[in-house]
């Protein structure tokens, strides 16, 4: 009688046991069904990646000034650190006597034309052979090119400024004597002004000539266009040369200050979603997790700009479509391929 009592028993609780372990599994199916995820839906736009570089600032012209005539410092009318306009004249070296050259030669190219005039007359009356008229016309022109040349030498004792620029360095003083090719005086042209950076080989290939560009110099932003990107890339850095021109009508804007470009590469599809969005999966890929059809589904993607406010974001799959509904509330609790119930937040 016992043992068919605790046979009954076992059995019972075998029972018991079997029925309440179907309900949890039940009640976990039940649970995974009613998953809740709150999305949003996020439009498709163009995004335009900001290219950076760094450079510094370069004047636009670089010019050593040069005696171009022997001769003693008579007057001095510059100082180093001064604007002057193009045709100011900075120097005088004495002409001591270049003057005198110029009316000798003056004289003899009088004389020689006035030969020339009488031979030339001389050989239309047939009294003087076209050998003698070869001969004065030689005569005229050797004196109209030494008279030319002691003119050169006399205008040349006046030293002026060839364009609008500053005296950034002088090399004479008042009375020095000077040779022929001495240097006087170092002039920069800063209007404009240039910027020179640097470009790897994908920036150079979203830089375009005339390009505007937005420089950081001096504490200041300026605008700016690119004029010259070089053809060929350094041998050791495989960088490319860039040259970015500023107005610089005021010469607030020095050589040598250090810069940075920034310019706006071409523009791409991307959407723009908080950084809070994105996630990993189980391979450690970054990506974000979207709703089709009621199911969660993965989406790797590349970020290819952090604002600090969000991140623009590109990938094969999302640039099929102009909108994408992401999960923004439960996307850490699911799984790719679940079935959730949706909460639309748009």
């Amino acid at each position: 009688m016992k043992i068919v009592f605790l046979i009954i028993f076992f059995i019972l609780g075998s029972l018991f046991l079997f029925f309440k372990e179907d309900q949890k599994i039940k009640v976990t199916e039940k649970i995974q069904i009613e998953k809740k995820v709150e999305v949003k839906s996020f439009s498709k736009s163009k995004f335009s990646k900001t290219i950076k570089l760094r450079g510094f600032s370069e004047a636009s012209r670089t010019v050593i000034l040069k005696a171009q005539v022997d001769g003693k410092i008579s007057t001095k009318q510059f100082k180093k650190g001064k604007f002057y306009n193009a045709g100011d004249q900075l120097l005088l070296i004495d002409p001591e006597d270049k003057i005198a050259k110029v009316k000798e030669m003056e004289a003899l190219l009088n004389q020689r034309k006035k030969e020339y005039e009488v031979a030339e007359s001389l050989f239309e009356k047939g009294f003087r052979s076209e050998v003698k008229l070869s001969q004065s016309r030689t005569n005229f022109e050797n004196a109209l090119a030494l008279y030319e040349k002691s003119q050169v030498a006399l205008n040349n004792t006046k030293v002026s400024m060839p364009f609008d620029s500053a005296i950034d360095e002088s090399f004479v003083e008042l009375g020095d004597y000077l040779k022929k090719g001495d240097s006087i005086a170092k002039i920069v042209d800063l209007d404009p002004i240039f910027v020179i950076a640097t470009a790897n080989e994908k920036e150079i290939n979203n830089i375009k000539l005339n390009q505007t560009a937005n420089v950081r110099i001096g504490g200041e932003i300026e605008k700016g266009i690119v004029d010259y990107i070089s053809k060929t890339s350094d041998p050791l850095t495989r960088s490319f040369k860039i040259q970015v021109k500023i107005k610089n009508t005021d010469y607030s804007i020095l050589s040598g200050l250090s810069s940075e470009v920034e310019i706006m590469g071409p523009p791409t599809d991307a959407f723009f979603i908080p950084s809070s969005l994105v996630t990993l999966n189980n391979s450690g890929e970054i990506g974000i997790k979207i709703i089709i059809d009621q199911k969660v589904k993965f989406i790797p993607i590349t970020i290819i700009s952090d604002t600090g406010k969000g991140y623009w974001i590109s990938s094969v799959d999302l640039m099929k479509n102009d909108e994408v509904s992401i999960i923004i509330q439960g996307q850490d609790f699911t799984l790719d391929g679940e079935n959730v119930n949706v909460i639309k937040n748009d």
